[in-house]
C-alpha cells in the first residue's frame, strides 16, 4: 500500500507532511520507533512522538515517518539532507488509536491480497466465471453476480437464497427484470458507473437493499458489471477495492471468450448470441427482453452473414466492415458469431415477394470482394438460428458454385443446398438427370457444336427468343435453327411444362457438379 493511500484512510486526522520526499512510496508494515535506532527499512512506516526522531543517516533510499506531538519537539533530521517522508499529527490526538487504525489498515490491505490471490488462483485453474463467482463470494460473504450489458447473467454466486420474489425471479430468468432495468436507467446507474470508473455504491429501491457495482471492461469497452449485494453483512471498507480487482479478473476471464472480445460490449451482440446459441427463452420472452432494451422487432426479419470466408480475424477489419454495413442496412443488429458478422435485418422486405433489396448494399459487397449470404424473411425472432444457417450455406454456395463475390440469396441457392443433401447421402446426382442433356454433351463433343449451352440459356431466359439471342451474341434465325435442331436431336419438342421443369433442374445439377 502507497504511504499517500494510508494518509487517505487517516482523514478523521490532521496530518501535516514536514517532508514529503516520494509520498507513494510502498509501505507493507508499521513498527515503533525504539530508543537509539539506526537502521530503518525503505517499506516500513516508523511510528512515534516527535521527540522520538532520531538521526538518520544517508542510505539512498527514502525513510518514513509518522509522529504525533507539537513543532516545537522537532530535532534538526529535516534539515539533515536525508531523504525522509514525515508525517505530523496533533498531540492532542491519542496515539494508541492511531496505531490500532493503522494496523486496521493493514489487515484490511492483508485481506485485499488475500481476497486477489484467490481470484487469480480461480483464474489459473480455469474454474471460469461460475467458479470466480463461488470464490469471490466465499471472501466477499455477500451475493454475488456478473451481467453483459443486455442484462444477463453470465454467473452469479452458488448458494445465494433469494431474500424477495423479485430475486427468486431473476434467478430462474437468468436476467435482471424489467423493472429493474427501468429503475437503473431512471438512476442513469451505467452512466455514473462509466464515468466513475470504480465502483459505485447505491440503493436499489427494487430489492431494497444496498448493491456494489464495479464495471467490466475490455481495451477500455465496457462489457458488462460485477454487482455485489448486500444482503447477509453490511458492505466493509476493502469490499470497494476487492470488487474493483474482481472486475479486472472478470475482464481477463471474459477475453477468454473470443464472442466478448469481439462484440465490445453492444448489448444487442450479447442477446442475438444467445438466440443463436437457443438460450434466450420463449417468443414473448425474447421480444419483451428486446423492448426493455429499447428495440422492437417488426413482423418481416432477415438473417445477413458476411462469411468467415472473408478473412475475418482483424478485429479492426470487423469494425470497419460492420461500421460500412450500418450506412445500408441502418435498422439492424449486429453480432459477431463463429467468426461470421451477422446482422439481424428488422422489416426491410420490400415488394409482394418480401424480398431484401439494397442496391447500394449489393454493390459495396462486390467492389469490396466480400461473400455475403442472406436468409429468407420469417417472423419468429426465436427461429434466428434456422436462418442464420440459410444466409451461411447461401454465401457458402453462392461462393462454390458461382465464384462471386456479393450477396447470395438462399432463396436462389436453396436448390443447390438440396443437391448438396442429396450428394452427402451417397446418390450419384447423375442419375437425377435428364436424358436429353447426355445426349446433348456428347453431340456437341463430337461436332464442336454448343447446343447444351444454347438450351441453358434459353430456358433460363423463359424461352424469350430476342433475349436470348441478344444473350449469345446470335442472330435470332440462328437460335431459332438450333433450338429445332435441339428438337430433333434430343427428340423433345421442348413444349410441354413438366419436361421444362425437369430439363431446368437438370442443368441445376450440372451447375452444381461444375460442368456448366
Amino acid at each position: 500500500m502507497r504511504l499517500c493511500e494510508i494518509m487517505e484512510k487517516l482523514d478523521n486526522y490532521a496530518i501535516t507532511v514536514l517532508e514529503g520526499k516520494n509520498l507513494e512510496t510502498d509501505i507493507t508494515g508499521i513498527r515503533m520507533i525504539t530508543k537509539d535506532q539506526t537502521v530503518f527499512l525503505s517499506n516500513i512506516l516508523y511510528f512515534g512522538s516527535i521527540s522520538q526522531l532520531p538521526e538518520v543517516s544517508q542510505n539512498g533510499y527514502c525513510v518514513n515517518f509518522l509522529c504525533y506531538g507539537s513543532l516545537t519537539e522537532l530535532t534538526g533530521i529535516l534539515d539533515s539532507g536525508v531523504d525522509v517522508n514525515c508525517l505530523l499529527i496533533s498531540s492532542r490526538e491519542d496515539a494508541f488509536a492511531i496505531y490500532n487504525q493503522i494496523q486496521d489498515i493493514f489487515l484490511e490491505s492483508e485481506q485485499v491480497v488475500t481476497g486477489m490471490r484467490a481470484f487469480l488462483d480461480a483464474l489459473f485453474e480455469d474454474k471460469g466465471l461460475q467458479g470466480l463467482c463461488d470464490v469471490a463470494y466465499g471472501i466477499l460473504g455477500n451475493p454475488l453476480f456478473i451481467v453483459d450489458n443486455s442484462y444477463k447473467y453470465l454467473a452469479f454466486s452458488s448458494g445465494t437464497v433469494a431474500d424477495s420474489q423479485l430475486m427468486e425471479k431473476e434467478t430462474m430468468m437468468g436476467q435482471i427484470a424489467e423493472e429493474g432495468i427501468r429503475q437503473i436507467r431512471k438512476m442513469q446507474l451505467d452512466d455514473k458507473i462509466r464515468r466513475s470508473g470504480r465502483p459505485l455504491y447505491f440503493f436499489n429501491p427494487v430489492h431494497k437493499s444496498g448493491m456494489l457495482v464495479g464495471p467490466v471492461t475490455i481495451h477500455d469497452i465496457e462489457v458488462g458489471h460485477v454487482m455485489l449485494y448486500e444482503m447477509n453483512k453490511p458492505f466493509a471498507d476493502n469490499d470497494y477495492e476487492l470488487v474493483q480487482r474482481l472486475c479486472r479478473i472478470t475482464s481477463i476471464e471474459l477475453q477468454k471468450n473470443d464472442f466478448y472480445k469481439k462484440n465490445k460490449g453492444t448489448m444487442y451482440a450479447y442477446f442475438i448470441g444467445d438466440l443463436l446459441d437457443n438460450r434466450a427463452g420463449n417468443l414473448e420472452g425474447s421480444k419483451e427482453r428486446l423492448a426493455t432494451l429499447g428495440y422492437v422487432l417488426k413482423d418481416e426479419l432477415f438473417v445477413l452473414t458476411i462469411s468467415p470466408k472473408n478473412n475475418l480475424t482483424s478485429h479492426a477489419r470487423q469494425e470497419l466492415i460492420i461500421s460500412d454495413l450500418q450506412r445500408y442496412v441502418p435498422d439492424c443488429l449486429y453480432v459477431v458469431y463463429d467468426n461470421a458478422i451477422v446482422l439481424l435485418i428488422n422489416g426491410c422486405g420490400q415488394g409482394e415477394n418480401h424480398r431484401f433489396e439494397s442496391e447500394g448494399l449489393e454493390n459495396y459487397l462486390k467492389h469490396n470482394g466480400l461473400i455475403a449470404g442472406i436468409s429468407n424473411n420469417f417472423e419468429n425472432i426465436q427461429d434466428i438460428r434456422k436462418y442464420y444457417e440459410q444466409a451461411l450455406k447461401a454465401a457458402d454456395l453462392g461462393q462454390r458454385i458461382l465464384h462471386e463475390s456479393g450477396l447470395h440469396r438462399y432463396e436462389t441457392m436453396s436448390i443447390f443446398h438440396v443437391l448438396e443433401i442429396c450428394e452427402n447421402q451417397d446418390y450419384s446426382l447423375w442419375d437425377f438427370c435428364h436424358p436429353a442433356l447426355s445426349i446433348l454433351m456428347d453431340y456437341d463433343k463430337r461436332k464442336g457444336t454448343d447446343f447444351l449451352n444454347t438450351l441453358y440459356q434459353y430456358l433460363n431466359f423463359s424461352q424469350n427468343t430476342m433475349e436470348t439471342a441478344k444473350y449469345l451474341h446470335i442472330h435470332k434465325n440462328t437460335l431459332l435453327y438450333r433450338i429445332e435442331k435441339i428438337r430433333k436431336i434430343t427428340g423433345n419438342p421442348l413444349n410441354h411444362g413438366d419436361e421444362l421443369i425437369k430439363l431446368h433442374f437438370s442443368f441445376k445439377i450440372l451447375q452444381y457438379l461444375g460442368v456448366l
